[in-house]
């Protein structure tokens, strides 16, 4: 009989020695920056009636039943559960309030990937913390981390969700073709975005700008060419989110991170609360992003707070196989 499910994990020694080695480093870390833990349930009461952009995570996580006939789930992500109880149960506490946690998280996997069913996570959230040099200590945080942990040759893609959402605007794009072209950015599906590109009626500048994302997904080409669509804005809008990003790229120079940070205008992540500056990063060796993260203001205004939040996750084991080699 089978009692490990497929895409579960346990770690022995010296893998197990290792792993918690690694995360109290990264809690010492944390709370020198000024963080608090806070430990997470693993089970959470499923809504059925939880707003849309957060239907998208419960709706496809793992269920079960307890003995009162309630639906549960299995903590599919632990930034929504931290935002839910910074902004009810913590309220009263001091602004920013820096939180950070640590556990597994369970998803079902992506068709076509190998992605464990659980997988260990560490992450931190800023509640109550808004503005650019917020976000670039964010950066800062997280290349500390990784730099402590001996991820070698790291590098952190960074987006403006606003820079995107401003391009789509100008180029009137209806919602439903809004969705696509999100949906194949987020899954980086570069053939798809193609042809949404070239079926769809937009300004000249636009389609140039949106093609220019696709073919220079980093550096300062890209940059220029966004720069370049702004003069034809007239609202303005896309501007004032680039004089955004170019801040927080000032501020990461300050904080000595700008080095291993890649411009990359075309990332989006998979959820719809994310508002402002989103980042991934990535290492050699490794199948996905070690870490993400990102500015979501949105998902606070989801909750009923008007603060601003941002924050990251770390994929801990991603960490392990390339920091210590495991699995190569």
């Amino acid at each position: 009989m089978d009692y490990l499910a497929e895409g579960t994990c346990y770690l022995f020694a010296p893998e197990s020695t290792r792993r918690r080695e690694l995360e109290a480093g990264l809690a010492r870390i944390l709370q020198t920056a000024g963080f608090q833990e806070v430990v997470l349930p693993t089970v959470q009461a499923y809504d059925p009636d939880s707003p849309k952009p957060l239907r998208r995570t419960v709706d496809s996580a793992y269920k079960l039943i307890d003995s009162r006939g309630r639906v549960m789930v299995l903590r599919p992500d632990m930034t929504e559960t931290v935002a839910s109880i910074a902004s009810r149960e913590l309220s009263r506490l001091p602004r920013p309030l820096r939180l950070f946690y640590s556990g597994s998280v369970f998803r079902p996997p992506r068709p076509g990937l190998p992605d464990p069913m659980e997988s260990y996570q560490m992450g931190a959230e800023v509640v109550g913390g808004a503005g650019c040099l917020e976000d670039a200590k964010i950066l800062s945080v997280v290349a500390r981390c990784l730099e402590d942990a001996g991820v070698p040759g790291f590098q952190v893609r960074l987006g403006h969700v606003g820079v995107i959402d401003a391009v789509m605007d100008f180029a009137g794009m209806p919602p439903p073709l809004r969705a696509r072209f999100r949906e194949a950015l987020v899954a980086k599906d570069l053939v798809r975005v193609s042809g949404l590109l070239e079926a769809a009626p937009m300004p000249g500048a636009c389609r140039d700008f949106l093609e220019r994302i696709l073919s220079f997904p980093d550096g300062q080409e890209v940059l220029d060419a966004a720069t370049s669509l702004a003069s034809y804005d007239p609202s303005g809008t896309i501007q004032r989110t680039l004089e955004e990003f170019e801040e927080i790229l000032a501020g990461a120079r300050v904080n000595g991170v700008d080095d291993c940070i890649q411009i990359d205008l075309g990332l989006l992540r998979h959820l719809d609360y994310y508002t402002g500056m989103v980042f991934e990063v990535y290492a050699p060796g490794t199948g996905g992003p070690i870490a993400g993260g990102g500015r979501y203001d949105g998902l606070l205004r989801i909750l009923g707070s008007q603060e601003g939040a941002a924050g990251f996750a770390l994929n801990i084991d991603r960490i392990l196989m390339t920091a210590c080699g495991w699995g190569s």
